[in-house]
């Protein structure tokens, strides 16, 4: 297991080698960055390490300013003192997110997440990065939904349609559950792959996977009527040629 260790303050980047050491022994901490810019040189030059352990605050600002200067293709581990930044985690390529004071267990919790995803995808994904093959345009898998009872994360394949309501983005799935986004639709349409995901109209957008069929409408529209949950909805007159494009692949 290849690392790339960013982090500001030598005692945490200390107790981050001695963790990795023992939980495996193996594993290599290919280079250690303190700055935003050291890691995006570093990331420029070499092959993209298997796992990231990051800081999110360091000695030239903010981490998240990494993914907007150089291609990070690994999966991240964020380890930080802020529980604020949960949600800009997640939408980047966090799959854990370790408070300080680090303790052993939750830092062997996020590495054992790590190769579960690992396993699960069989290496795949890794020896595409290994082998410096270009990444297909990358998609949200998932997308994060605010309430008062906490965090959502929602699994974009398991979403059957994105409807506005009152003005606010709501995410619908296949049990008919709606959630609350903060994204507007005109936001969505550039995140989510067009391929599985279309607009229907100005309040719309609905996903491949829940269609059963269409029916002729008047004005040139269609009805498309959803498998799960039931429902229909109906797409604009000058929408209506992209859907039939869209539907024959």
């Amino acid at each position: 297991m290849h690392i790339l260790l960013i982090e500001d303050e030598e005692p945490a980047a200390a107790q981050l080698r001695r963790f990795v050491q023992q939980y495996q022994p193996a594993a290599t901490i290919v280079a250690e960055c303190q700055q935003v810019s050291e890691a995006a040189t570093y990331l420029r030059q070499h092959p993209a390490p298997d796992l990231i352990l990051s800081d999110i605050e360091l000695l030239d600002g903010n981490i998240f300013a990494l993914f907007g200067q150089v291609s990070v293709t690994s999966p991240v581990i964020f380890i930080t003192a802020y529980d604020t930044f949960l949600v800009q985690a997640f939408e980047q390529n966090g799959i854990a997110y370790v408070l300080k004071p680090v303790q052993y267990p939750q830092f062997a919790a996020a590495l054992q997440k790590f190769e579960r995803l690992r396993q699960s995808f069989q290496g795949a994904l890794l020896q595409q990065l290994a082998a410096h093959v270009a990444p297909a345009p990358r998609y949200k898998t998932r997308l994060v939904s605010k309430s008062r009872a906490g965090l959502y994360l929602l699994d974009v394949a398991d979403l059957a349609y994105f409807q506005l309501r009152n003005g606010v983005t709501h995410a619908l799935d296949r049990q008919g559950r709606a959630f609350v986004l903060n994204e507007t639709l005109s936001q969505l349409e550039t995140v989510l792959d067009p391929a599985q995901f279309f607009r229907l109209n100005r309040t719309e957008i609905v996903h491949l996977r829940a269609v059963e069929r269409l029916e002729p409408y008047f004005n040139d529209t269609l009805v498309v009527h959803l498998k799960a949950p039931a429902t229909t909805l109906t797409s604009s007159s000058h929408r209506t040629p992209e859907l039939r494009k869209w539907l024959q692949g």
